[in-house]
């Protein structure tokens, strides 16, 4: 039966609670990209599968989840992909329809940036994914997006092409009516739901959605 929703949890900055934990406890499949299988330890959480050229993971805890029947899936470090990058691929291959991505940002902007190119890549194939943590979600939107946030909590949109066009919002503090949002304009930053469904739409374009769920102010 194919995996309709997939946790994939990466080597970057993590912490549990909040909307990772939602996201953990909707996956019908979790898996790790090699050094988020520390990360799953942590949280006490057995992966079903550990996937990628396990540079970053102990040989005690490959061993260890090995033992546990945990499905290893080894790669070359001599590749042309990131693990995250991979275990979004397996993700895809095991039938998801909507991936949650743990653990995507951290200190490596590099990473942090190629593991947001990749909502572009699961868009073109029709397939939902969301990179989590426990202060953001952030979604690739292109169409439409319906979302539900508490009185004051921030949404914001970026542009992710040059330009998107026709954005309009409904349930937003500050309402947005056929606008035109731009490369180099922080005009989508820090909106604020009106509090329940919140909704965003656009013509043209490719809209980053953001979504924070807990404000560090």
């Amino acid at each position: 039966m194919p995996a309709k929703k997939v946790a994939i949890i990466a080597n970057g900055s993590f912490q549990g609670g909040g909307p990772v934990q939602a996201c953990l406890e909707a996956a019908d499949l979790i898996i790790c990209a090699d050094g988020g299988a520390h990360h799953a330890l942590e949280l006490g959480i057995t992966p079903h599968v550990l996937l990628g050229d396990f540079d970053s993971i102990s040989p005690q805890l490959r061993k260890s989840l090995e033992e546990q029947g945990v499905k290893l899936v080894p790669f070359s470090p001599v590749k042309d992909k990131t693990d995250t990058e991979l275990a979004v691929e397996y993700a895809v291959e095991a039938g998801a329809r909507e991936i949650f991505l743990l653990g995507a940002t951290g200190s490596r902007l590099d990473h942090s940036l190629a593991n947001l190119y990749l909502l572009y890549k699961t868009a073109r194939l029709g397939i939902k994914l969301s990179l989590v943590d426990r202060i953001n979600q952030v979604w690739l939107v292109e169409g439409k997006i319906r979302l539900r946030g508490t009185r004051g909590q921030y949404l914001s949109l970026l542009p992710l092409s040059p330009q998107v066009t026709g954005v309009t919002t409904r349930g937003l503090k500050y309402p947005l009516d056929g606008a035109t949002l731009v490369w180099g304009s922080s005009w989508g930053i820090s909106n604020e739901f009106l509090g329940g469904e919140a909704e965003v739409t656009l013509d043209e374009g490719l809209l980053l959605v953001i979504q924070i769920w807990e404000s560090l102010d």
